[in-house]
């Protein structure tokens, strides 16, 4: 239990980052279900109230399914908004303070968006385009994409005996998990095993997002676990530096992976909308999925050839 605790004081968990980002996690499932569900124009041209009593509440399931939606987005809104309150004040690392704060300097636009995408055959005919779509799930990633680092960066260790301890076996935990979930990912993506329906795309965004927030993750940590190194001692060997030198090219090569692999990700789920008016070549979406793959089996390969080691314990083992 002692042995526990002590890992996790050293690991400086912060659930508010965590729990924020989850909640976006789920409010952009949410937004993809409402809009595949056809539920997004329920409410109309009321936004943000909506068709049922004093204009606040829903009249049918469709419309209750936008305006849960709603609901969510300005619960989370605040939610984002009062983590970057925590950070300004609690966090020891202002790279959070500022990460969470473009996060919310991004809320009016996506807001914004929210409320163009919703007003077909009312105010602004051109409000549910593709274009307006596209930018909306955009800024939604984006936003994401910052809590993810933010939270990534609040996760990770300030000395090198803990990152040394973390890094071997979270590493070698997350490059497997993306391995196992990128073909079961491409099973439920359109066109391959099961039809295309609302459910089956909350299980292809949910799949496709989690494998996103954990390459996004890697290539947090990999570049901090990189910087924490220990000074060479005057006893230390060319040979030792060689084996420091190694890993952290090592290193380099997962975080330009793992930021590859979020791009295309990031491609996948633009694609994965179908809000093209045409159908995607297979070669195009086939050729990502395996793109990822060889991605995700490269970082495997490189995590367990080098033991998960991070610069500064390659560096002590060559000192013992």
């Amino acid at each position: 239990m002692n042995g526990i605790q002590s890992f996790v004081y050293e690991v400086p968990i912060s659930p508010a980052h965590a729990a924020t980002t989850g909640l976006t996690f789920v409010l952009m499932l949410l937004g993809i279900y409402t809009a595949a569900f056809g539920a997004g124009l329920t409410c109309g041209a009321r936004w943000p109230f909506c068709d049922g009593w004093l204009g606040l509440f829903p009249a049918t399931i469709p419309s209750f399914i936008e305006w849960f939606h709603r609901l969510v987005a300005m619960v989370t809104g605040f939610v984002i908004i009062g983590t970057a309150y925590a950070a300004w004040t609690r966090a020891d690392d202002r790279r959070i303070a500022w990460i969470v704060t473009l996060a919310v300097l991004l809320l009016p636009l996506q807001i914004g968006l929210g409320a163009v995408t919703v007003t077909l055959s009312g105010l602004l005919s051109w409000g549910y385009t593709p274009s307006v779509q596209i930018l909306h799930y955009t800024v939604a990633l984006t936003i994401l994409t910052l809590l993810t680092v933010g939270t990534a960066l609040s996760l990770t260790p300030t000395n090198a005996e803990s990152a040394t301890r973390l890094s071997r076996r979270l590493l070698r935990r997350l490059t497997a998990t993306v391995l196992i979930l990128v073909p079961i990912q491409y099973l439920f993506s359109y066109g391959t095993l099961f039809v295309y329906s609302a459910e089956i795309q909350i299980v292809y965004y949910a799949l496709t997002l989690a494998i996103y927030a954990v390459l996004v993750s890697i290539a947090v940590w990999t570049t901090e676990y990189e910087g924490i190194s220990v000074a060479p001692s005057s006893s230390s060997t060319s040979s030792s530096s060689s084996s420091t030198g190694s890993v952290s090219s090592s290193f380099t090569r997962l975080r330009w992976l793992s930021t590859l692999g979020s791009g295309v990700l990031a491609v996948q789920m633009l694609l994965g909308r179908q809000l093209w008016g045409t159908v995607i070549p297979p070669l195009i979406t086939d050729g990502l999925s395996i793109v990822l793959f060889v991605i995700a089996l490269v970082t495997v390969w490189i995590v367990f050839r080098d033991g998960g080691s991070t610069p500064a314990s390659a560096q002590t083992q060559r000192s013992d």
